[in-house]
């Protein structure tokens, strides 16, 4: 087996005994320029395949079984003459003629279509069935499958033109049904198109009002040809009337078409939506609007029992029994129920108003209505319905209410009926000590001790103020005093910050229908004033001790300030001879004088840098609030007076009165002079602690003007114990 590599060749098919690729062209002389040996025929056709080479020269039987197992039959031709011929001969040893004979036997009986079936074979070439030829197998497996779909298209084509017709059937239905809609919402309209219709025979009355003028202005014309001016300019007047006019037209369609816009954003804003019921087929169409009310989408079914399930549950009976009322009696439908929306599940309350429409019979056959949400309107109503029988503040009920139900329990049946009036001790004390919203949190909190210790069933009312009533029915003496006392053991476990809660209690009961109601309350109100004349000194005191601990616990400093001050004032008192009482009177109010300090916002009290003009004078006013909360106490309006007035000045520029000299009493002087001292010897937020001899000297600076110059000499010597060279 040879290769042959050429220069340049072209060979035509079938031209000459070499195998080579198929062309058209004729063969060009040539020289072979290379002879390639391969050890196997298979390699040289792998050659061929990879175009290393052009011709090549091998036995016919293997060259073409390598061609066709390669799939390159058809690239390359072969001549028919051989370059060579050799013959094949059967061989045995010598001497065996028998197997010779037999298979000499044997070939005879190979017919010369066998051999030839035998040389097809080994050549590598065949002769296949027309049925069995894969092309054929092709085209069948492709025309059947053409046939399988032309028959799934057809059967497919079928079932639409069923679907068709029977959605076309639907659509009809609902074109119908629209164009009824339409129709009811034409008479809906009928009011504006009266309207429309009103303004369009105005317009035509100015139209032909025009018209009149054109004809008159055309007569003035023919006459008076001579003022043809005069006409010209008659006529430019005319033609800015009919611009105005025209103008004027214009505005009236634009207001037309705002009106019909406002209409529906009115209707969107308003939560308003129509509606249209058929009562024989038992659905209803709607409008966007109500689907929004409803929270629904166009996937909702829009059948009678749909409708029913937005209606809430405990309304369904109630709308269901008025609809078939105002059906049978003609009437209009105008009722406020209850819905629940679908798309959220929220509660809403709405008002429908409905016209029913009847047949030739006289029988109602349609509903044509709207429906309005009227949540918002309708909680703002419960609301003011709450407010007006409720106290804001604690929710229990107010004197309105109380009044009412006075009345209505005053009957033998809820005898014996025991009045209990309470009174908050001490309210007005921590409004003005810690703040009025200290106190609501204080009434407040007796609410819910009164709501605890009651019974379900019995009114409990705050008249106002710290006044509160309890309405007890079918309640004796024995019972109230276990109420009261349950009520008494929830008060004693609450506090407001440091504040104990304290009522003052008192009752009557009646148990006949002789007696007066309101007398048996002006009994029970008396009561609970003797009760409270009898409590209100012990609590007021208890009060006022928690004040004080208040105002130390928030504030160190202040604690020790005050000691300090009393301290002072004591040793004051005693330096001028004062009776035992009166100096444990001074030593008291050194220790109170800053006690409505309690009331002063705790940053600013501790505040390091210089205070504002507004801080200041939210700091002048302690001396007030400490004269409010003594002058509350028995026994202490003296106290009192003199706390007030422990910022005074001996020039009269202190605060709050201005008084001045001698119009100021001798202990709030006393005071004035120990506070000084001791704020200028004391650490401070802002400052560091002064020394004795600086205070001394700023008190000395100061005698005349700010202090009593008597009580600071007095002051220094006696009770500060100056140097010897004082």
């Amino acid at each position: 087996m040879y290769y042959f590599k050429m220069k340049a060749i072209s060979l035509w098919p079938n031209s000459d005994p070499f195998s080579c690729p198929k062309t058209d062209q004729f063969i060009l002389p040539f020289t072979i320029t290379d002879i390639e040996e391969y050890d196997t025929a298979e390699a040289v056709v792998q050659a061929a395949k990879e175009h290393k080479l052009v011709v090549f020269v091998m036995g016919k039987p293997p060259a073409l079984y390598y061609l066709y197992k390669m799939g390159i039959q058809d690239d390359f031709n072969y001549t028919n003459s051989s370059l060579y011929t050799s013959n094949f001969y059967r061989a045995v040893k010598k001497d065996n003629k028998e197997m010779l004979t037999t298979i000499n036997k044997g070939f005879a009986k190979i017919s010369e279509s066998e051999y030839k079936a035998i040389d097809e074979q080994w050549f590598g070439s065949k002769n296949l069935n027309l049925y069995e030829h894969p092309l054929l197998k092709i085209i069948v497996s492709i025309g059947g499958t053409i046939l399988v779909v032309a028959m799934l298209l057809f059967l497919w084509n079928r079932t639409l033109q069923r679907m068709v017709r029977q959605r076309t059937s639907e659509l009809t239905e609902a074109l119908i049904a629209r164009k009824q809609v339409e129709a009811e919402i034409r008479t809906l309209n009928t009011e504006l198109e009266n309207r429309v219709q009103q303004r369009t025979a105005q317009l035509e009355e100015l139209n032909s009002e025009l018209e009149e003028s054109n004809a008159l202005l055309e007569e003035e014309i023919v006459k008076r040809e001579i003022i043809e001016e005069e006409i010209r300019n008659l006529n430019d007047g005319l033609e800015d009337t009919v611009k105005m006019r025209t103008c004027q037209l214009d505005m009236l369609n634009s207001v037309l078409e705002q009106q019909n816009s406002l209409l529906h954003e009115s209707q969107r804003v308003a939560h308003l939506g129509s509606y249209v019921a058929d009562i024989k087929k038992r659905d209803w169409l709607c409008s966007p609007e109500l689907c929004e009310v409803f929270g629904i989408d166009d996937t909702y079914p829009h059948t009678e029992e749909s409708w029913m399930k937005i209606v809430h549950p405990e309304w369904r009976s109630k709308v269901s029994n008025y609809f078939l009322q105002a059906a049978r009696a003609h009437q209009g439908f105008d009722f406020v129920y209850k819905i629940i929306r679908i798309n959220d599940g929220a509660e809403c309350w709405v008002h429908e108003l409905g016209k029913f429409e009847l047949d030739e019979n006289h029988k109602a056959y349609r509903l044509i209505g709207i429906i309005q949400d009227i949540t918002d309107r309708k909680f703002a109503e419960e609301k003011i319905v709450y407010l007006s029988l409720h106290d804001q503040l604690t929710g229990l009920y107010n004197r309105r209410f109380f009044e009412e139900e006075l009345k209505r329990l005053d009957v033998p049946g809820n005898y014996p009926l025991t009045l209990v009036m309470g009174d908050v001790n001490g309210l007005k004390l921590i409004n003005d000590s810690f703040g009025h919203a200290y106190g609501d949190e204080l009434l407040k909190h007796v609410a819910e001790v009164l709501s605890e210790g009651c019974r379900k069933g019995d009114i409990i009312a705050r008249l106002g103020g710290d006044e509160f009533v309890l309405l007890l029915p079918n309640t004796d003496t024995v019972e109230t005093e276990k109420i009261l006392k349950r009520i008494n053991e929830l008060a004693k476990k609450k506090r407001v910050g440091t504040v104990e809660i304290s009522i003052s209690f008192g009752y009557e009961t009646k148990n006949s229908e002789e007696k007066d109601i309101l007398e048996i309350l002006k009994r029970a109100e008396d009561y609970m004033y003797k009760k409270k004349l009898f409590e209100g000194p012990s609590i007021r005191g208890k009060t006022i001790q928690t004040i004080i601990r208040t105002l130390h616990e928030k504030n160190t400093r202040e604690e020790q300030h005050s000691y300090r001050v009393s301290e002072l004032c004591q040793k004051m008192g005693e330096a001028l001879c004062l009776l035992d009482g009166e100096v444990q009177e001074l030593k008291n109010v050194g220790l109170l004088h800053d006690i409505g300090k309690i009331a002063i916002d705790e940053n600013i009290l501790n505040k390091p840098e210089k205070l504002s003009f507004d801080e200041w004078e939210e700091v002048k006013r302690h001396p007030e609030i400490g004269y409010r909360i003594l002058s509350t106490a028995n026994g202490m309006a003296e106290i009192a007076e003199y706390v007030l007035a422990h910022h005074e000045r001996w020039d009269g520029l202190g605060y709050p009165k201005g008084l001045k000299r001698e119009e100021l009493p001798l202990q709030p002087r006393i005071i004035a002079i120990a506070d000084a001292y001791d704020a200028m010897t004391s650490s401070r937020s802002y400052r560091d602690a002064l020394s004795n001899k600086v205070a001394i000297e700023e008190l000395k600076k100061n005698a005349g003007t700010q202090f009593d110059p008597v009580l600071v000499e007095l002051f220094i010597q006696k009770v500060i114990n100056p140097t010897p060279n004082f």
